[in-house]
């Protein structure tokens, strides 16, 4: 099993995030306790002094009125420049003795997300229905920024490239299939198809209950999918719908077992992972959620997860 956990052993992968434009402003004061920032987007976030939130709450879109979204320019997230450092990593590592597999996360890297993060989720939802064409438009012009993130990373030689889009709730779709396969499908095809033919597989975080598109993403092109979250769908469903198909990158589920179960429920699961979706000769890559402390995750249970990974993940005929 490959591995990337943090317990200070050698790991196999390395997560290259690419840097960008620095905020538009950063963390300011605005009285009444509270302070703002604004990203490189152009998206305003807002928190209170002190707060435990290291983004905030999304306070203001910089695309109110979807019909404008053309008067809205991209930040300049595909600037060779902000590529140097990963390039510099990449390159030594494939100048090592044993080099890692070098996953990029795409500066572009989301459409669903990407869009909802411009003009507000309650508005994506209305586009659907009262402004597709507007909606099709931000998305495509998200897609073609996507696929400049595609080529910059294979530039650099990296063996696959990653994105983010969420699409779930805990127990559904956050729409019908219909409608991505609508607004969504056509580019992610494009997409994961140029990564392939640049010699890159492609990896896609989605949390929340994506059963029902798991199978869609293997036709679409999809080689990895990672899930912090598997208990809402079960791992057994999870097997059935895309194991030997798609390999899955997770941790132990982080909203359930690995907050509510003892030490040994978290060893029990990670060799029920092993035994579902790892068991078609690999398929299954360890990991950690990157902020435990949000989500309550305890160091003890969090040595007990990686020790049963690097303990479980070992071929020996049988697990």
């Amino acid at each position: 099993m490959p591995h990337f956990l943090p317990d200070g052993k050698e790991n196999d992968l390395l997560w290259l995030w690419i840097p960008g434009p620095d905020d538009a402003m950063p963390w300011t004061r605005t009285g009444n306790g509270l302070e703002r920032r604004v990203d490189s987007w152009g998206v305003v976030y807002e928190r209170v002094v002190g707060s435990a939130l290291a983004h905030g709450e999304k306070a203001e879109v910089p695309i109110a009125d979807i019909a404008r979204q053309l008067d809205y320019i991209f930040p300049d997230l595909n600037n060779l420049g902000y590529f140097q450092r990963a390039r510099e990593v990449v390159a030594r590592s494939q100048a090592s003795a044993n080099p890692k597999y070098c996953l990029g996360v795409m500066p572009f890297s989301s459409l669903n997300e990407g869009t909802h993060n411009l003009i507000e989720l309650d508005r994506m939802l209305v586009a659907y229905y009262e402004y597709p064409d507007h909606l099709k438009a931000l998305v495509g012009r998200l897609a073609a920024a996507q696929r400049e993130s595609i080529r910059r990373l294979a530039e650099i030689g990296c063996d696959g490239v990653m994105g983010y889009d969420d699409w779930g709730l805990q127990d559904r779709l956050m729409v019908g299939i219909p409608m991505i396969e609508d607004f969504f499908k056509p580019h992610y095809e494009t997409n994961w198809k140029l990564a392939h033919e640049l010699g890159m597989d492609v990896w896609l975080h989605s949390c929340g209950y994506i059963l029902p598109l798991l199978s869609r993403f293997h036709e679409w092109g999809l080689d990895v999918i990672q899930m912090d979250q598997q208990e809402n769908m079960g791992l057994e469903n999870l097997d059935r719908e895309a194991g030997g198909r798609l390999a899955f990158w997770c941790p132990v589920d982080i909203q359930k077992t690995m907050v509510e179960g003892t030490v040994d429920d978290i060893r029990a699961y990670v060799h029920r992972m092993i035994n579902t979706i790892g068991a078609h000769n690999g398929g299954l890559i360890s990991m950690a959620y990157s902020t435990p402390e949000s989500v309550k995750h305890s160091p003890e249970k969090i040595m007990a997860m990686c020790e049963a990974f690097r303990t479980y993940g070992v071929y020996a005929g049988s697990v």
